[in-house]
């Protein structure tokens, strides 16, 4: 079993890969954090409280397809070290492995990623919210340091996948496809 954490700011590839590994993985349950939070009422705003309750759900989540001997992807960001602590210590509780990865790209870049992918009225992702992800990443960059950093700037996502797969082994799958 394998916990594979994708997280990095907004616009570095996260949820592209995350789908892509999830694909290819036929025994892996994709976690998407985002997703958990739009269930909640009123998720914009409450936005701490939404926040926290992602999170609880995630774990418990992550707990139970581990327990049930499935491989885990989580596609987030995720700025607490706290938080990917807790799902690095269900992963030790269970005997999975852990693949962290943190995705990154220059600041200019994100920013640029984030605009051509537009901004919705009245949605939680701004131009503002973009670059203080990134500076919240790039402040957690020092606290990771088992984590896997792949900058994104100039790489394609086929590209980032193709490290990727290699770091989780999937190069090793009977079904692996190149």
């Amino acid at each position: 079993m394998k916990l594979i954490i994708l997280n990095g700011p907004s616009g570095v590839g996260k949820s592209t890969i995350a789908a892509r590994l999830h694909s290819e993985m036929p025994s892996s349950v994709l976690i998407d954090i985002d997703a958990l939070r739009r269930t909640i009422p009123d998720y914009r705003e409450k936005r701490k409280e939404s926040l926290r309750l992602s999170y609880k759900y995630a774990t418990n989540d992550i707990e139970n397809q581990l327990r049930a001997g499935s491989d885990v992807i989580v596609d987030k960001t995720i700025l607490q070290s706290e938080v990917i602590d807790t799902f690095v210590a269900l992963a030790h509780m269970y005997g999975a492995e852990v693949i962290e990865f943190l995705l990154f790209a220059e600041k200019e870049s994100v920013q640029k990623r984030a605009a051509d992918r537009g901004f919705k009225p009245g949605g939680m992702l701004t131009p503002e919210k973009v670059e203080e992800l990134w500076d919240r990443a790039d402040a957690l960059r020092p606290q990771r340091t088992g984590a896997i950093v792949i900058d994104t700037t100039h790489s394609n996502p086929e590209e980032v996948f193709k490290i990727i797969s290699e770091e989780v082994g999937l190069r090793n799958q009977p079904n692996w496809k190149e």
